[in-house]
């Protein structure tokens, strides 16, 4: 006898052997039971879930020998011819391959005929949508008052292409997509039946790559019965289905946790030595995320990561929600993508190099647990500060013709600021002559009594911040196509047009030198960026950074290391090995001693969710009590009352002291009143922030 493939030999042969579809199942077995048999069904679904196979069975309730029941008896020749699939009163139609017009007239033609040999003529048309429009025209009639001893069974696996004259014909069942684990455990008892040796993980595989399809899973068990030589291991169903490793997916999402570039291009490499499909490798990373933030929420979610499950329990524990929520959106939509990027290996990495660009540059990241481990242990302590990281660069103070707190700048820049900020109304505008490369002279200016306000507050503005200066620097051509500061490059045009104005004809580097300046040929000129030597050039970008946020991390280290200077509570909060969620509860909470072994926090309601966790104040107390080497009662109660500070509270007043004071710094620096007195500059305050 030939070998009978698993999706054919275990095809269910009564409602009970069906694997799930219960509320399918529940309606044809009470309409059976009651006789309230409809006269067209149509059984729509995904491919291999049971259609056909539970209209086959409902055409052996209709004609088992003993009668119209849910439970036919098997065993009658009308039942085991149906089986068999030589019931001639069970007509089954391929409507894929008999989709003209004449072919269903045909079949309409016989339908006055009673049945042959059992009580119903049973037509089950499989793939229904494929016939034509005037297929379904010449079925319509027949299908809404057909004879008492016809049925129709209609399956397909599109109802949406069926004219909706058919579907208001038909009681539409419609199956569900089968669930992995129901899809598992039939293949486990099968291949118990058959005595197969088989792998747990090899069966979650494949019950995982059917996609719900119980066909699909049987078809793919024999493949990998003749894979395996007579058995199912877990290795061998992995190749078959080109599974990825999900080492992979773990290994990228620790390279983005802690921000390495080079160990995340090192494991995409191994996946396309691997031969893995990409698709896949981003759907397995997003999977991995949506488990990391489940768990996050649900302690006990593992989903089907229990062999990595000290793994994924670190990662859930130390990764910020937001990052796990924004990496699974970058992920996402570079899966959606990826079909439009030149290469598929190029669209995956530039997705986990965009994923990349959104980490914190200046975080100490936990080491994650080594992949191999197969116990559970306490994971590293954290050395990650608890605050979040602020990813901008040092703060700088604007005016409206300044731009550094610490430092006035040079000479140059700021009579260039301060022009580009004075709209000039004279048609004449004085320059200073240079009798030198590396010289700035300063000749004695006399202001005619004719001249402008403007060009007189002009020529004391530079007459006064030439005397300030010391020594004189050697002026530099300014490069427009290297810019250095984006308040002179955003005016440059403004200044190119100042420097040609008053000035009709052309002076040669002589006549400059020896033509006398007065307030009728003045002509400033831009003589270039003087850049120190200590300080880098300020770039656009670092200088907008600077103003979204109140606090550079330089400064926020800054105030802890001060603010444990100046508090106890807030040094011992230093010394505590603790996780930065847990630290968050600490700095939000000020402590009251009620003896030596019983402390009461009192926490601000901002941090209530993180404090109502019972594990997060073990672990609080646990680190109290190492510390202070005794055994402690904590007990966390919310307290938004002002009258005692919180170190986090503690730190916030120690910088509005600081900000105050370089507020005042400003105010009171020379060249800043100079430019203020001069121009009528106005000083940003909002940009101000202390260094």
């Amino acid at each position: 006898m030939s070998y009978q493939v698993l999706a054919r030999k275990w095809r269910p042969k009564s409602f009970s052997e069906v694997v799930g579809q219960q509320h399918v199942l529940k309606i044809l077995s009470n309409a059976l039971s009651l006789g309230r048999v409809h006269h067209a069904y149509l059984f729509s679904g995904t491919r291999g879930v049971g259609k056909t196979s539970i209209a086959r069975l409902l055409a052996k309730g209709l004609n088992c020998e003993s009668g119209i029941t849910a439970t036919p008896c098997g065993v009658c020749d009308n039942c085991r011819e149906i089986e068999q699939g030589r019931f001639v009163d069970l007509l089954e139609i391929d409507a894929a391959s008999r989709t003209k017009v004449e072919d269903t007239r045909e079949i309409l033609d016989n339908i006055q005929y009673l049945p042959s040999k059992g009580r119903f003529k049973v037509y089950l048309i499989d793939e229904v949508h494929m016939l034509s429009r005037s297929s379904f025209n010449a079925l319509l009639k027949t299908l809404e008052e057909p004879p008492e001893h016809v049925k129709f069974l209609l399956a397909t696996t599109d109802p949406q292409k069926l004219p909706i004259t058919i579907l208001s014909r038909c009681l539409h069942l419609h199956l569900n997509v089968l669930d992995t684990s129901l899809i598992a455990e039939q293949l486990k008892h099968i291949l118990q039946l058959e005595q197969i040796e088989s792998e747990p993980r090899a069966i979650q595989l494949l019950a995982k790559a059917a996609n719900g399809s119980m066909r699909d899973a049987l078809s793919l068990t024999d493949q990998a019965i003749a894979l395996g030589n007579g058995k199912i291991d877990a290795a061998s169903v992995a190749s078959m289905l080109g599974t990825l490793d999900k080492a992979i997916p773990f290994s990228l999402i620790n390279a983005l946790y802690q921000n390495d570039g080079n160990t995340l291009m090192q494991q995409i490499e191994v996946a396309a030595v691997q031969g893995a499909d990409w698709d896949n490798l981003l759907a397995e990373s997003i999977a991995l995320l949506h488990q990391i933030a489940l768990l996050q929420v649900v302690p006990t979610a593992l989903g089907d990561y229990t062999d990595n499950e000290e793994q994924l329990r670190f990662l859930a524990q130390y990764m910020a929600p937001n990052d796990v929520q924004l990496f699974y959106q970058i992920l996402l939509m570079g899966r959606k993508e990826l079909a439009f990027a030149p290469d598929k290996k190029m669209g995956v990495e530039m997705s986990f190099l965009r994923a990349l660009a959104f980490m914190p540059k200046n975080v100490d990241a936990i080491m994650p647990p080594a992949a191999t481990a197969t116990t559970a242990t306490t994971p590293t302590t954290p050395t990650k500060k608890a605050e979040s990281p602020i990813r901008t660069q040092p703060a700088q103070v604007v005016t409206t013709s300044s731009q550094n707190a610490n430092e006035a700048a040079p000479i140059q820049q700021t009579v260039k600021s301060a022009i580009e900020n004075q709209q000039l109304n004279d048609s004449t505008i004085v320059r200073p002559a240079t009798s030198d490369e590396n010289t700035v002279s300063q000749p004695e200016i006399s202001l005619p009594d004719d001249a402008s306000s403007i060009t007189k507050n002009i020529l004391e503005m530079r007459m006064q911040l030439m005397k300030e200066e010391q020594k004189p620097k050697k002026p530099e051509l300014v490069d427009y196509h290297q810019p250095s500061n984006s308040l002179i490059n955003s005016k440059r045009d403004d200044v190119q047009q100042l420097a040609n104005l008053g000035n009709d004809s052309e002076k040669n580097d002589e006549e400059v030198e020896q033509e006398e300046i007065t307030a009728e040929n003045y002509q400033w000129q831009a003589c270039g960026i003087v850049e120190t030597k200590n300080e880098p050039a300020l770039d656009a970008k670092t200088l907008c950074d600077s103003f979204k946020v109140d606090k550079t991390p330089e400064m926020v280290k800054k105030l802890i290391v001060e603010m444990a200077e100046k508090d106890a509570w807030c040094a011992e909060i230093e010394q505590l090995e603790l996780a930065p969620l847990i630290k968050q509860i600490a700095i939000n909470s000020y402590p009251e001693l009620i003896d030596d072994n019983h402390i009461i926090l009192h926490t601000r309601s901002a941090v209530e969710h993180l404090a109502k966790s019972s594990a997060n104040c073990i672990k609080l107390r646990t680190a109290l009590s190492n510390y202070r080497q005794k055994t402690l009662n904590l007990e966390v109660v919310i307290d938004d009352n002002k009258a005692n500070k919180t170190p986090l509270e503690l730190r916030e007043d120690l910088y509005q002291q600081k900000l105050e004071q370089a507020k005042l710094t400003i105010h009171q620096d020379p060249k800043v009143e100079t430019i203020c007195q001069y121009f009528d500059a106005k000083i940003d305050e909002s940009s101000i922030r202390p260094v």
